[in-house]
C-alpha cells in the first residue's frame, strides 16, 4: 500500500478557509461599481454581436431554403 488515507478534518478546513479569505483583497465601493460597468456592458456588446451573427445565418439560410 502506497500511503494510507488522510481523513478530512472539517474543523481544519473550515479554519484554512478562513484563514484564505482574510488574505483575500476585497474591492472597494469604486472598483466595484467599475468592474461591474465592464462585465455589464461586456455583456451587451457580446450579446449584439451574437444576435447579429443569428440574424445574418438566418437570412442566408432562408435563401438556401427558398423561403
Amino acid at each position: 500500500m502506497a500511503g494510507a488515507a488522510k481523513k478530512f478534518d472539517v474543523a481544519k478546513s473550515f479554519r484554512e478557509t478562513r484563514a484564505e479569505v482574510r488574505k483575500v483583497t476585497w474591492p472597494n465601493r469604486k472598483e466595484l461599481l467599475q468592474h461591474t460597468e465592464v462585465v455589464v456592458t461586456s455583456i451587451i456588446l457580446v450579446g449584439a454581436i451574437l444576435w447579429l451573427v443569428d440574424l445574418a445565418f438566418g437570412q442566408i439560410l432562408n435563401l438556401v431554403i427558398g423561403k
